[in-house]
């Protein structure tokens, strides 16, 4: 390999330019959500299929929900001000929507075809403009006494681009020449110049906005009763994305400059006091992913920083401390360039590759995974050049190094890329995705660490251990103890005393050393799966959503915004007396189950079943059956469901996020399949479908318990295979894995205590991503170091005895390994930098944006970092030589 070392610098370095400047980033292919990648015969997922076949386009997945409200009592109609500002911009965004989607879908110009897809979003647009003009109107007579005087602008002080769009539209639509002046001529008297500050339609930047699909208001006159207190207003907006879509971090930021602009303009007009909360489930997950795009950047920026720091604590030599991050950076050049490469390819089709998808969540591992493992190869090769260079001139020492550690990096490589391989086999799409991902950007990083990093050595020759200096072919002289006087020190004796203690009496130190892990094993054991699934609680307390969040729950129900999807399909067509009153005799089932305190039907689109029949109401609820969200929500225009389908939106008591909740729902589901699978009912042969976040997280609960329990057993028996076909010996095999699965207990009994000691009554749980990825990463790169620690042992038992064995590997390999091990444990702490850096630096005096935390990543990041801490330290130092002591005796 290093006779054509300059060959092989110039090809990484070719590759990884050609890679850069070819290959898409990682932002462009990056997938996210969860919903979207669950089973597809799961009841949630059957459910949204159904509502997407039933009702085109017009599926509501997640929501941006808009709060006003007053600190100090109830509002007023002056603080109402603010609310209809924000509400006559936000009907103009759903118009503006509406009319790019009717374009995409064919509209050109010309009244519409009602049986065409794009002519129900063209009446959605003119009702928004409609309900932007209203608002408007509402809005400026409310401030006409105390308008600020300052130039208008299309949206400032009056919206004028609503009256210049509706003009526009109009004349689309081939409407009458008076209706088209007035309104073109309201918008040019309300801002002149908006003729050239305006777009046509089809060429505006909408992004943030562009999967908005409806918006419920408290100002509605039909619906709006529901959505208003006397203490709060609300606004709902619909969305077609699912909550963890990569799209809602520009929702989420739209959404905030909305505010912000409204906040900017309105404020004036109103009392101190009045607040304006952004939150619901399309906002949290646009902040969750946001909070995982600050968590990745600095754990970027923190993996190298301190792998810089360590390194240089190590070596003390400039050379050596650039080799190991120049060997890596070329890998995540190389092997993030080729993820996305082939996730574009899959993609697009134009490779018959599977179904390859790529996560932003996927790059915080590869990126601290690389730099962790990749920088303990370097290191590895490293301390064996350096010993090899002791007693053979330096082309020797080169090739004898690479060929001597080889073999034990290519075993400990194997079993972290076959571990996480193994999540293959998981049914969870982004989990069957991401753990194949990381291996091949691993099996990357080996191939540059075996090829690459010794090609550098060996061109720069011994120079690279300057201000130090290698003497060549000079045998030092074996202690007893196994050290090497040549490399003595302080670090080489301390080893050699650490060994002889193992050996002396390794039964009582592996007796105490078990018995210590056990303990925080036990509770870890207990309490694995107690995780929690609520996406809002991974947010800090500080955040803009969850502070929105906890708002809300001070004035509406939260379920009141995410209800359950009800649906029923009978095998045949009905008539419409009888499928009406089928829905009624549904809807009064409901209201009898537990957990249910709100049924909304066709009939009684608010769920408020008090109101009577003959009532005065009666008017109110008949317009309200034909009000255009009851007209859009509950009835479906396709053929193939019409008088069959019965749709129905169940309210469920509590949290939808909430166990207690899901529990609720798993009583109503039961209910509803036993009246289905009746010999004879009312119901029999009915097709039963539930779906909406709350069914969400209940299936991704199902199916992730489910792989957590295929996943363990793969990725035992994986790295099994792995162990037994580098070391030959069963019996060691299945120790290490012991000692590993110990660990990984231990870890997670550690970190529960540990955060809910520090979050207190607000600890919800760990999050339910990090048992599996923990199991995963901790067994399959704890054995690194015991790979490399037991492939030296039985080196040097070649040469000796066992118990000489075992003392020279320990003092020989201590050292390095604890520093691999240290520099592993960095670079996975380094994924909870955004909790405390920023923070840091502020007391510095240095001014930085504080970042939304994510509670999932820190508590990862600080679980894998300790199981690392305890297999360097603790497993590998007491465990794993104790036990090899033991065999010595015993032969």
């Amino acid at each position: 390999m290093v006779r054509y070392h300059k060959w092989i610098v110039l090809f990484w370095i070719a590759l990884a330019v050609a890679v850069r400047s070819t290959a898409p980033t990682w932002d462009q292919v990056a997938l996210d959500g969860d919903f979207d990648y669950l089973p597809a015969d799961l009841t949630s997922v059957a459910g949204g299929r159904l509502l997407n076949q039933a009702f085109p386009g017009e599926r509501s997945r997640s929501q941006l929900v808009f709060l006003l409200c007053r600190d100090d009592g109830e509002l007023t109609k002056q603080d109402e001000i603010l609310g209809l500002d924000l509400l006559r911009r936000l009907y103009h965004r759903l118009a503006e929507a509406s009319w790019q989607r009717a374009i995409r879908y064919g509209y050109e110009s010309g009244p519409t075809d009602p049986d065409q897809p794009y002519a129900s979003w063209i009446a959605l647009t003119r009702a928004a403009l409609d309900e932007a003009i209203r608002t408007d109107e509402a809005f400026y007579d409310a401030i006409s006494e105390s308008v600020p005087d300052t130039s208008p602008t299309p949206t400032e002080p009056r919206m004028a681009i609503a009256y210049w769009d509706r003009g526009n539209l109009l004349r689309s639509l081939h409407e009458p020449d008076d209706a088209i002046a007035r309104d073109v001529e309201a918008a040019v008297v309300f801002c002149p110049t908006i003729a050239t500050e305006t777009r046509p339609i089809a060429e505006r930047d909408i992004d943030g906005w562009d999967h908005l699909i409806d918006i419920w208001s408290w100002n509605d006159s039909l619906v709006g009763g529901k959505l208003r207190t006397d203490q709060a207003r609300l606004v709902v907006g619909r969305l077609s994305t699912e909550l963890a879509s990569t799209s809602n971090i520009a929702t989420f930021e739209a959404a905030g400059d909305l505010i912000r602009n409204t906040v900017a303009y309105s404020d004036r007009f109103v009392e101190p006091g009045v607040r304006l909360h952004l939150t619901g489930s399309a906002a949290i997950g646009g902040e969750t992913l946001s909070a995982s795009r600050d968590a990745i950047r600095y754990t970027e920026w923190f993996t190298v920083g301190m792998i810089l720091v360590l390194l240089t604590l190590v070596y003390r030599s400039p050379l050596l401390v650039m080799i190991p991050i120049v060997s890596i950076g070329v890998a995540l050049v190389v092997a993030s360039g080729t993820m996305t490469h082939l996730a574009s390819l899959s993609a697009t089709g134009a490779l018959p590759l599977p179904d390859l998808r790529i996560f932003t969540t996927s790059r915080i591992f590869i990126v601290v995974i690389l730099f962790g493992a990749g920088t303990d190869y370097c290191l590895f090769l490293i301390a064996r050049l350096r010993e090899e260079s002791t007693i053979r001139s330096w082309p020797k020492a080169c090739a004898s190094a690479l060929s001597n550690v080889s073999g034990a990096l290519l075993g400990s490589a194997l079993t972290t890329i076959v571990g996480l391989g193994t999540l293959a086999f998981a049914d969870f799409g982004k989990f069957q995705s991401t753990g194949p991902v990381i291996a091949v950007c691993l099996f990357i990083a080996l191939l540059v660490c075996l090829s690459l990093t010794p090609a550098i050595l060996y061109w720069i020759g011994p120079i690279a251990f300057w201000p130090m200096k290698i003497t060549e072919n000079r045998m030092p002289t074996l202690t007893l103890s196994g050290s090497w006087k040549e490399s003595g020190g302080v670090k080489s004796r301390t080893w050699s005393q650490i060994a002889l203690m193992l050996t002396r009496a390794p039964a009582m130190t592996l007796g105490i050393g078990m018995v210590l892990l056990l303990i925080p094993a036990g509770y870890g054991y207990v309490h694995e799966s107690d995780v929690t699934y609520d996406m809002s609680g991974q947010l800090g307390a500080k955040s803009v959503t969850t502070r929105g969040m906890a708002a809300l729950r001070n004035h509406f129900s939260i379920g009141e915004i995410n209800p359950v999807t009800l649906m029923m399909v009978a095998p045949k067509s009905l008539p419409a007396d009888d499928l009406q009153q089928q829905v009624k005799s549904l809807s009064e089932t409901l209201y009898g189950i537990d957990g249910v305190i709100a049924v909304r039907t066709a009939d009684d689109p608010l769920g408020e079943r008090k109101r009577g029949l003959f009532s005065r109401d009666a008017l109110f609820r008949r317009a309200l059956r034909n009000h255009r969200i009851a007209q859009r929500h509950f009835f479906s225009d396709v053929p193939e469901y019409a008088g069959r389908l019965i749709r129905m939106d169940v309210v469920l008591e509590g949290n939808p996020f909430d166990q207690q909740t899901a529990q609720l729902l798993e009583n109503l589901s039961d209910r509803l399949s036993s009246m289905t699978n009746e010999s004879s009912g009312t119901w029999t042969d009915y097709d039963l479908y539930l779906t909406g976040t709350t069914p969400s997280i209940v299936d991704l609960r199902q199916v992730t318990i489910r792989d957590n329990r295929t996943i363990k057993i793969a990725v035992i028996l994986a790295v099994l295979c792995v162990l037994v076909l580098v070391i030959r010996r069963i019996g060691v095999s299945v120790y290490l894995i012991l000692t590993v699965l110990l660990s990984y207990y231990a870890t997670l009994g550690l970190t529960v205590i540990f955060f809910s000691s520090l979050y207190g009554d607000s600890f919800l749980g760990l999050d339910w991503k990090l048992p599996l990825f923990l199991f995963v990463i901790l067994v399959a790169v704890g054995q690194d170091y015991n790979v490399y620690l037991v492939t030296r042992i039985l080196e040097e038992q070649r040469k000796g005895g066992w118990l000489m064995a075992v003392r020279r590997s320990v003092a020989r390999t201590g050292g390095i390994i604890s520093a691999c091990g240290l520099v592993m444990a960095a670079t996975f702490f380094s994924m909870t930098a955004s909790a405390w850096f920023p923070s840091l630096i502020q007391w510095m005096g240095v001014a930085v944006e504080q970042p939304t935390t994510l509670q999932g990543i820190i508590q990862l990041g600080f679980a894998l970092g300790l199981g690392v801490l305890i297999d360097t330290f603790y497993v590998r130092t007491i465990l794993v030589p104790s036990f090899f002591a033991m065999l010595g005796r015993a032969a």
